[in-house]
């Protein structure tokens, strides 16, 4: 996985949490320059700690992340046997 994976992974996270964050602090009836300023900081903190975790899963183990379709079941090979 490379480091556009990551970097897409971290802006969607971003985007994501700085949106909810922002809604929320509209809501409970904040200023908007106090709800961005809420939504930057955590929104950052949240996507770091989301996109790192992930990262270090993933160099513990690669075969983890790679998708379902790509993965061997079981104890299946790549070589058939015709026995």
């Amino acid at each position: 996985m490379g480091i556009g994976f990551w970097l897409k992974r971290l802006v969607l996270s971003f985007v994501v949490a700085f949106a909810i964050l922002v809604a929320a602090q509209l809501l409970k009836g904040a200023s908007s320059n106090a709800a961005i300023s809420h939504g930057l900081l955590w929104g950052v903190l949240t996507a770091a700690v989301f996109t790192g975790s992930g990262y270090i899963r993933y160099r513990r183990n690669p075969a983890c992340m790679v998708p379902a379709a790509g993965r061997k079941q079981g104890g299946e090979s790549d070589q058939s046997s015709d026995r």
